[in-house]
């Protein structure tokens, strides 16, 4: 448990929750692909504003779904509730 805590701590100790992500670096932070990101905005899991072409999102919303994700347990189901 102890590893998880420093793996997270090391993802978001350089932002804060009121900070805007770009979609790369909302995949960095979360480890995913950019299709999974739009999958996930797509589905309502994780808000987003519209910027020019692209979207920005709250890293607020980021660590809440890195935290809802952290206590899931593996199964091999989706890791993204």
């Amino acid at each position: 448990m102890k590893k998880v805590f420093i793996t997270f701590f090391e993802r978001v100790r350089n932002k804060e929750p009121d900070d805007w992500l770009t979609l790369q670096e909302l995949c960095e932070l979360l480890h995913i692909s950019e299709s999974k990101a739009r999958s996930l905005k797509k589905s309502g899991r994780i808000g987003f504003i519209k910027s020019g072409k692209g979207s920005m999102f709250l890293a607020g919303d980021a660590f809440g779904l890195l935290e809802r994700v952290e206590a899931v347990p593996r199964n091999g189901n989706d890791i993204y509730p």
